[in-house]
């Protein structure tokens, strides 16, 4: 039991997030990296195998905007106030790795990903968000990997901006409001003195 249960918490990795987010919505339809926020959190990821792993994230951000910033006039709908809200966010995916990827012992082993699932966001009405990303992680010791990730979270609340549908298109997309989150990660990962497992491998 004891032999098992070290064998796999050697597969895991626990870490920090640091970095950016910002929103898209009825204020600010296509502009990236609009008004950035900072954005800080932490990571547990178990390494299924080398090519899938799953993972559990915090965030902690800052979303807001300014229709002053677009003129005052979007989409021929006039808003009247700014807004900053302070977002939780929370999400648990999938991890698809591009490359055979492996987090124990093999140093500079590297790796681009992709990654799904299914977030909650502390936001009012409906909290469920979907979030997907793209990322690269390298291991840079044998205890320590680090990486960069540019994710996105489709929600299904329209109210983060305090703009209703005003872009007056009738699409999941458009009506709408989404955020996105760019940094880096640094994880530890524990027990990897310990010699592979072959079963790892397959």
């Amino acid at each position: 039991f004891s032999f098992g249960l070290i064998e796999a918490q050697r597969k895991d990795n626990i870490g920090v997030f640091a970095g950016t987010s910002y929103y898209y919505g009825d204020i600010n339809p296509s502009r990236i990296f609009y008004s950035p926020g900072f954005a800080v959190g932490g990571i547990f990821r178990y390494n299924i195998n080398k090519r899938y792993a799953f993972r559990l994230n915090g965030y902690f951000t800052r979303l807001s905007g300014d229709p002053n910033d677009f003129s005052g006039m979007i989409n021929n709908i006039t808003f009247s106030r700014a807004f900053n809200k302070y977002i939780f966010d929370a999400a648990c995916q999938i991890e698809f790795n591009f490359l055979p990827y492996v987090p124990t012992v093999k140093k500079w082993d590297y790796t681009t990903y992709i990654s799904g699932g299914v977030g909650y966001a502390s936001i009012s009405n409906i909290p469920i968000t979907i979030p997907f990303g793209v990322g690269f992680k390298l291991n840079v010791t044998n205890t320590i990997c680090t990486g960069f990730e540019w994710s996105f979270r489709k929600t299904f609340n329209d109210l983060i901006d305090g703009a209703e549908n005003s872009t007056n298109i009738n699409s999941v997309i458009h009506n709408n409001d989404w955020y996105s989150f760019l940094g880096i990660f640094v994880t530890y990962k524990f027990f990897n003195f310990m010699v592979d497992c072959p079963a790892y491998d397959e």
